[in-house]
């Protein structure tokens, strides 16, 4: 699929009217890439540019250097942590991050170092629990690390009082990503305010389905 920067850019235009129709972005908050297949490349959203009205002439295409190849405006100020992420994950070819009302608000509770598994969708689309990467500021070295060294080989991390990243093998499956933490979210936050326990998934079915989303995903097991 992704075999031309053109594709990739078409990727990304998807993905931002995708993130702008779900209501998980508010004028230029988040941002979105595409690895360009064959080539060190990726396209990228770029910074402080409302995603209503961007174009695909508008995003950035950056070598595994980072440095700028094609774009008239500045790349996304999370370039390095996109770069890391594709660095550290050859599989994944798409990356959205966002900040969607509910993941956001989990990545912000006091204690809560992780999403846990509350259906098996949340086995089946994101490996598991998904971790909350250590709070830094938007666009630092700091945050770029702090999630490559926190995402493992889930299908995505929350970024502590910030937003959430969805990975995938394509823009669509990176995309289902972000709609099962959102939706995962959701569903946790729910469970906090009922004060109840939510009821346990056999440890031997999640190690299977595990497996399972691991293949699924191109990652070697």
């Amino acid at each position: 699929m992704y075999d031309t920067v053109e594709q990739a850019k078409q990727d990304v235009m998807w993905g931002v009217r995708t993130m702008v129709e779900k209501g998980y972005a508010l004028g230029t908050a988040g941002n979105i890439s595409a690895r360009v297949q064959d080539k060190e490349m990726f396209v990228i959203t770029p910074s402080s540019r409302s995603y209503a009205t961007l174009k695909k002439e508008d995003l950035c295409l950056l070598d595994m250097e980072g440095n700028i190849v094609e774009g008239k405006y500045k790349p996304s100020v999370e370039a390095v942590m996109h770069r890391y992420i594709f660095e550290m994950r050859p599989e994944v070819k798409a990356i959205v991050h966002s900040h969607s009302k509910y993941g956001t608000l989990v990545s912000s509770i006091k204690g809560v170092i992780k999403l846990p598994i509350i259906d098996v969708e949340s086995i089946s689309y994101l490996g598991g629990e998904v971790p909350v990467a250590p709070f830094a500021p938007a666009g630092s070295l700091e945050l770029a690390e702090n999630v490559k060294g926190t995402i493992g080989t889930s299908a995505g991390v929350l970024m502590e009082n910030h937003g959430t990243i969805g990975v995938g093998i394509s823009m669509e499956n990176a995309m289902i990503a972000s709609d099962n933490i959102e939706r995962t979210s959701e569903q946790y936050l729910i469970l906090l305010a009922s004060g109840k326990e939510k009821k346990e998934i056999p440890e031997s079915y999640i190690e299977t389905v595990k497996k399972i989303s691991l293949r699924n995903r191109n990652i070697e097991g």
